[in-house]
């Protein structure tokens, strides 16, 4: 984010009411009134303006129409902060002193209400007055139109204002705070290379130039900036706190430095230093407020949104919401950037759509469109939640029909990437390739980009179309100015292409990059010099030879071969064993290898030594233990059976009675009879019977 410098409390006030007191005393007879205005000019001195206030309301109360009391009753109200008191003030005396049109449009503009402040400032601009009037009037027209999102208009109204007075290096500030803020980074650079030299007193300005460079991907000078800034705020600290030298650690944890801290913490987010940039954040996220001293509340809301970022999907859900709620507040509404809060709500929706919470993400979603209709991330984040809703279709038509209505905004590449992305995973590579081709040069010969075209024309098994973007690719770094960054993007994309080269078997082409990578990169490369003298071993001998004789080749004359014939193959361990430089011969070795052996043997004879359990005297161990404990109860001797619960029916019911079963009738004929007639005690059986009826 970048700093922004606010217009302070309009203190044209301050400067009249001492005048305005001693005036006053010589010819006024009151007492009360007087008494009261000199503690007015007491307590404005001293700043204690919630003390005067008491003061100024007694000498409203005897001078209602009083002009210097009612411009002091406003000032203080001002400088308490209370706006909306203040405001009803004005509007109370406006047709009395006509000069309060810039007081209330101050009012309106901290009230939030833009549009009223801007035609107050319009209307009174067009006044004649003095050159201060004048310049107050244009500080705080382009600041509302800064909190209004128009920041070129803001940035060109600060340029002027700079021009005029060169000496307020805040102007200066505002004006690169503005481009920044603006997507402008390049107009932001160039002008601070025409004020340079303003860049060694001001550590804002060397804030707001590590933001353009972050903007410009210059991660590396992004970071050296930072430290810059870091120092100089720590000596402008130092001094006004008139701390010694070596005290510079107590001022680890000033809020002032809370901004750089995050700053710092989002470029090594940015260049994978994630766990250096996780501890920057809980530093500025936990640290304890103090009474004079207290954290902004966008630096916070910054760093809750990059923490959040920093989690891998679906990590701590439940603290990320917290954290991106913390961020999102309505009262920062005004307090971000544009571009502040689009990410805020995109990555609030985003994560809403993790949590499957897909009805509240599209509450945000609208809010996020009826504040910035036109932006690319509506369209994506639109996308994600049709997309986890699972209608694949509807996703693609959305990414489509923003290309064809926005395809001359500036952030449709955002869109494009995310269209491509969506055909790959639909599996349809040749659409990906026709939409990636569609971005223009210098987006699609980005390290990234590139790598996503080379992976997308191996699937189409298309090498020979991967060659051609990056042959593409390398032309347009070659042509770029020369710089550590660009030198670091060409030697991405040339070890890219000489992988690809290798693949495809094409000699001419690997021996071009390799070549080029010798020459622009690092010529003391040896793999890159070993690929070259490979590629060009089969199209160029010749060259092939001179480049082979820069091969730094270990020389083994002072080697014997007969000599290592004989000598025996040497035994791993007793290498490993070896340290470093150490030297041993081959009687010594023997030596330590039978040493070696013989306390492996003793090793092996000795007996190990008894355990027993805890408690326990082998002198007195008492009672034998039981001989059958290691086996299972069901077989040991005193194991006495229970009764299975289906068993147990038998000790129910009265004496005599007998349990029966569904298949007791199914157990054959009875035997009764049969058991009866072998039984010679009974009597003779009776052959008659009785005849069953008809």
């Amino acid at each position: 984010q970048a700093i922004l410098w606010l217009p302070h409390v309009p203190s044209s006030h301050r400067r009249g009411v001492g005048k305005a007191v001693v005036a006053m005393a010589g010819g006024m007879d009151q007492q009360l009134f007087e008494a009261a205005m000199v503690a007015v000019k007491r307590h404005f001195d001293a700043e204690e303006f919630d003390l005067a206030l008491p003061f100024v309301n007694k000498a409203y109360e005897a001078e209602p129409d009083n002009s210097v009391v009612i411009r002091s009753r406003i000032f203080v109200l001002l400088n308490l902060s209370r706006w909306e008191d203040a405001l009803k003030e004005c509007e109370k005396h406006k047709s009395a002193d006509a000069a309060l049109e810039f007081e209330i449009a101050y009012c309106l503009y901290r009230l939030n209400r833009f549009e009223e402040a801007l035609k107050i400032l319009s209307s009174s601009g067009s006044r004649k007055g003095d050159e201060s009037e004048a310049s107050r009037r244009a500080r705080l027209e382009a600041q509302v139109r800064y909190r209004m999102s128009d920041y070129e208009a803001c940035a060109k109204m600060y340029e002027k204002l700079f021009s005029e007075d060169s000496e307020d290096v805040g102007l200066l500030v505002n004006a690169v705070a503005s481009h920044v803020s603006g997507d402008r980074a390049g107009k932001a650079l160039s002008l601070l290379k025409k004020n340079e030299e303003s860049l060694e007193s001001s550590y804002e300005l060397c804030f707001n130039q590590s933001c353009a460079l972050i903007d410009t991907g210059s991660l590396k000078e992004a970071e050296a900036q930072l430290a810059r800034a870091k120092d100089l705020c720590v000596q402008e600290l130092m001094q006004a706190e008139e701390l010694q030298e070596g005290e510079e650690g107590m001022l680890e944890d000033h809020d002032e430095l809370a901004a750089i801290h995050v700053q710092r913490a989002c470029v090594l987010q940015r260049n994978g230093q994630e766990a250096e940039a996780q501890e920057l954040y809980n530093g500025v996220l936990t640290q304890k407020p103090e009474q004079d001293q207290q954290v902004d509340v966008t630096v916070l809301a910054v760093a809750c949104n990059n923490v959040v970022a920093l989690r891998s999907e679906g990590k701590s859900l439940f603290d990320s919401l917290k954290r991106i709620n913390v961020a999102s507040k309505d009262s920062l509404e005004h307090k971000l950037t544009q571009r502040q809060t689009v990410e805020i709500a995109a990555n609030k929706c985003l994560l809403l759509l993790q949590a499957h919470r897909i009805e509240e993400a599209k509450k945000e979603l609208e809010k996020l469109r009826k504040s910035c209709p036109n932006h690319p991330r509506v369209a994506i984040v639109q996308a994600a939640i049709a997309h986890k809703e699972k209608k694949g279709k509807s996703c693609e038509e959305i990414l489509e029909t923003y290309l064809k209505e926005h395809s001359e905004h500036s952030g449709h590449e955002e869109v494009t990437l995310a269209l491509a992305q969506l055909y790959s995973q639909q599996q349809r590579p040749e659409l990906a390739v026709e939409v990636l081709a569609k971005l223009p040069l210098s987006s699609r010969a980005q390290p990234k980009t590139m790598e996503a075209i080379v992976s997308l024309h191996h699937r189409q098994k298309s090498p020979e179309k991967a060659a051609a973007a990056l042959r593409e690719a390398m032309k347009y770094w070659l042509d770029a100015e020369q710089d550590d960054e660009t030198e670091q993007t060409l030697g991405q994309v040339l070890r890219m292409a000489a992988r690809v080269a290798v693949q495809l078997k094409d000699r001419t082409f690997a021996a071009e990059v390799f070549q080029l990578y010798l020459e622009k990169i690092d010529g003391s490369d040896m793999e890159a010099l070993s690929g070259l003298i490979q590629a060009l071993a089969a199209t160029d001998p010749e060259r092939a030879t001179e480049y082979a004789q820069r091969l730094q080749v270990p020389s083994f004359d002072h080697l014997d071969a007969e000599e290592l014939e004989s000598v025996p193959i040497p035994k791993v361990g007793a290498m490993l064993s070896r340290k470093k430089g150490e030297t041993v011969s081959n009687e010594e070795e023997a030596a330590l290898q039978a040493a070696k052996e013989k306390e492996k043997r003793e090793k092996q004879k000795r007996k190990k030594k008894k355990r027993y359990p805890k408690n326990f005297d082998p002198e007195n161990p008492g009672p034998a233990p039981d001989p059958e404990r290691w086996l299972p109860k069901r077989e040991r001797s005193e194991f006495k059976k229970k009764m299975r619960k289906k068993d147990k029916q038998l000790l129910r019911g009265p004496q005599g009675a007998m349990v029966t079963s569904e298949d007791f009738r199914k157990q054959g004929p009875s035997t009764a009879q049969v058991e009866a007639s072998k039984d010679g005690s009974t009597g003779p059986r009776k052959t008659g019977g009785r005849k069953k009826g008809k």
